[in-house]
């Protein structure tokens, strides 16, 4: 086993290592995004912050550094839908194909989180929730 085994396993670890830099960049920026065409901006960003994360990367010469910012865009998208959390574009396919079970999960934190943006974005307070163990007590006696 020559120098192109080591490469290769290199070029993985830095491509594993993108992946997990970019989706943690990618969730936080999807937790802050506002709107279908905010998150299809996000997603065209960092596509073009990653190509040019590549092009530099190409021209020193450290070929192999380029399989980090492969693994960083492809981190990143993945990163902004779990941050978004609501299903647009062709992850709509993605989840389709997913259990009920996980449809109807994506679906309630879907709905929190266009609850929040929009408690955000009207600068409303928290709703009040109120207990109902009184009203239980009396209607049990």
């Amino acid at each position: 086993m020559g120098d192109g085994f080591g490469i290769t396993i290199v070029s993985i670890l830095f491509a594993v290592f993108g992946i997990f830099i970019g989706f943690h960049l990618g969730e936080d920026a999807g937790g802050r995004v506002r709107g279908t065409s905010g998150f299809f901006a996000a997603n065209l960003a960092a596509v073009l912050a990653g190509s040019f994360l590549f092009m530099a990367v190409w021209m020193t010469g450290y070929v192999v550094l380029g399989m980090f910012a492969i693994g960083a865009i492809t981190g990143a998208i993945a990163g902004l839908k779990f941050g978004y959390g609501e299903s647009v574009g062709p992850w709509k396919f993605v989840d389709r194909l997913m259990t009920p079970e996980a449809r109807a999960r994506d679906r309630e934190r879907a709905r929190v989180k266009r609850a929040e943006r929009e408690r955000a974005r009207t600068g409303a307070s928290e709703p009040e929730l109120m207990s109902v163990a009184d009203d239980k007590k009396k209607a049990g006696k």
